[in-house]
């Protein structure tokens, strides 16, 4: 009997053991399940604030891009707006120059000037005394013809111009614009300065030249490798002693080059022509059917012609 208790003991003491290991397995286990649970929730909140952050990102290089495109839209359309502005301005003033050209002369410019019977009611001069009285003046008066001008079109420029305008170009080798090189263009940009001239009628094709007036302030210190440029009294092109109310430049240059009223006006009558098949050329001209286009063109043409038989208009 006294060894049974020892022995029963022990084995409670074993049984209480192993029953609050298991509990602590237990618990341990509930800790490991708790610990996987929140770093599965911890994982999973990384995760989502990674897609939140990738997605803002997102949205805001969307919203920049969206921006951008909106920006470039603008600018586009401010583009096509001063374009359309500056063709507006040149259709207007072609309309000027069509009316100007097509109104009636006015009776006081056509008849020449010579005496007039005045209106008399009731016993009217004998005709032959009065024929004698006026003598030679009535015949002139009677035999003056009345002047119009008038225009037609030259069929071979006009079939040039058509077939360059199915095609427009720049380049100098089509015949539409061959001609009008040889004709007009060569011609105006001739100067005796003739690298000069070179230069300037290169800089127009690429639409670089800038053409300025002088003004009245004062004037800088001439460097002598600027003698070249002329001066307010003394033109860069033709070399004469002549008041120069503009100068030109050429793209972003420092350099300028002072030119005469005459030189002048015959560069922008070829800067004008350049710009109106520019207009023609970015498709810009679209109130103006090909026969107008035309005339519009010889116009121009025109006043190359003028200009390079020297006649010019000086701004006062």
């Amino acid at each position: 009997m006294s060894h049974t208790f020892p022995i029963f003991l022990f084995c409670f003491i074993i049984c209480v053991f192993c029953s609050c290991h298991c509990m602590c397995l237990k618990e341990l286990k509930l800790k490991d399940e708790e610990c996987e649970r929140l770093s599965k929730v911890r994982d999973q909140l990384g995760q989502e604030l990674e897609e939140l952050t990738a997605s803002l990102f997102e949205e805001a290089h969307k919203m920049v891009h969206e921006a951008n495109l909106k920006q470039a839209t603008a600018e586009k359309q401010l583009k096509e707006a001063l374009g359309k502005i500056d063709v507006l301005q040149a259709e207007v003033a072609a309309l000027k120059t069509l009316v100007l050209s097509t109104s009636p002369t006015s009776p006081c410019k056509e008849m020449p000037p010579g005496p007039k019977a005045p209106f008399k009611k009731g016993h009217a001069r004998n005709k032959s005394t009065s024929s004698a009285m006026l003598g030679s003046h009535q015949e002139v008066a009677v035999t003056q013809p009345i002047v119009r001008e008038c225009k037609e079109v030259d069929s071979l420029l006009f079939t040039e111009f058509k077939v360059w305008k199915e095609e427009p170009t720049l380049e100098r080798s089509c015949s539409f614009l061959e001609r009008i090189y040889r004709e007009d263009i060569y011609p105006c940009l001739t100067f005796s300065k003739s690298e000069l001239g070179s230069a300037i009628l290169e800089a127009v094709e690429q639409n670089t030249l800038s053409v300025e007036p002088v003004g009245f302030q004062p004037l800088p210190v001439v460097k002598a490798s600027a003698v070249e440029c002329g001066g307010p009294k003394k033109c860069a092109l033709c070399g004469q002693t002549k008041t120069c109310k503009h100068r030109i430049k050429f793209g972003d240059s420092s350099n300028y080059y002072y030119v005469s009223p005459f030189c002048r006006y015959r560069i922008t009558s070829v800067c004008n022509f350049f710009t109106y098949i520019r207009y023609i050329l970015q498709g810009l001209v679209k109130q103006q059917d090909a026969e107008q286009m035309f005339w519009e063109v010889m116009q121009l043409r025109k006043e190359m012609s003028n200009t390079k038989l020297g006649y010019y208009k000086d701004e006062l």
